[in-house]
Order: structure tokens, then sequence, then C-alpha cells
């Protein structure tokens, strides 16, 4: 039978490069604290920047689709109406 969640959260395996960890182990032991309490506040200090530039990444990236819909559309019309003006000019 699968355990209940635990009351101070879910658990998340990430594999980090050693390089990483080494850093984050003697802070650990400078400072008397868990890997678990480092790593905490680094996602929580660093999701809203992410969060933030992803959705401005989003906004960007929609604009940029409505920008060459809108180019299209006002280019394709041009060309359309410079076709009905040079059919019209013909004998």
């Amino acid at each position: 039978m699968p355990q209940p969640p635990h009351k101070s959260g879910r658990v998340v395996s990430v594999r980090l490069p050693h390089e990483i960890t080494e850093r984050l182990d003697r802070l650990c032991e400078r400072t008397q604290r868990s890997r678990g309490t480092y790593l905490r506040m680094a996602v929580a200090a660093m999701l809203p920047l992410l969060e933030s530039d992803h959705w401005k990444q989003q906004a960007s990236n929609y604009e940029r689709r409505t920008f060459e819909r809108e180019f299209i559309r006002i280019t394709s019309q041009l060309m359309d109406e410079e076709h009905d003006d040079g059919d019209q000019l013909e004998p």
C-alpha cells in the first residue's frame, strides 16, 4: 500500500553535477543545515524568475506569430489588389 504524502511536502529527485553537490555539501557542513534546506531555498528563490522568464518568452512568441500573420495577411491583400488592378488595365 502506498504511503500518504508527508505533511512537509513531496519528494523530488534530481541529478546534479558533481561540482554542485560538492559545493552544496561544503555549505551544509559549514552551516550545519541539510541539503534539502538549501535546495528548497534555491528553488523558492529562482522559481519566480523562471516563471517570469517563461511568460515573457511566451508573450514574445505570441507577439512574433501575430505580427507574422498580420504581415502575411497585409502582403497578400496588397498583392491581390495589385493583381486585381493589373487585370483591370488589360484590354
